[in-house]
């Protein structure tokens, strides 16, 4: 298959989330839901409510800028494709 074929048939998720192990990211990951889960075992009532609002907004603003940030890098890669491809006819024969 090709790419349009596999983009159809859903076997290219660009929204999928995909980590290496041993990467700040994945240290930065593991500190943040250990102390999301000790804050939520520790906390009740109100301050429960309010630290849970507070994580799903935080989980709104990061997949925001998920989607902002692909359509950035997608336009740059076009952008970039489309300029590669947009050149002077004589500049073509200097190349080979």
């Amino acid at each position: 298959m090709n790419f349009i074929e596999e983009l159809y048939y859903g076997n290219i998720n660009p929204n999928e989330k995909r980590y290496k192990k041993a990467t700040p990211y994945d240290k930065a990951l593991s500190i943040f839901t250990a102390n999301e889960d000790k804050l939520t075992n520790a906390l009740s009532g109100e301050h429960l409510k309010l630290f849970n609002e507070l994580v799903n907004a935080s989980d709104e603003i990061s997949a925001a800028s998920g989607v902002e940030n692909f359509n950035i890098g997608f336009r740059l890669g076009v952008k970039m494709m489309c300029d590669s491809l947009l050149f002077e006819e004589n500049n073509v024969s200097k190349m080979f």
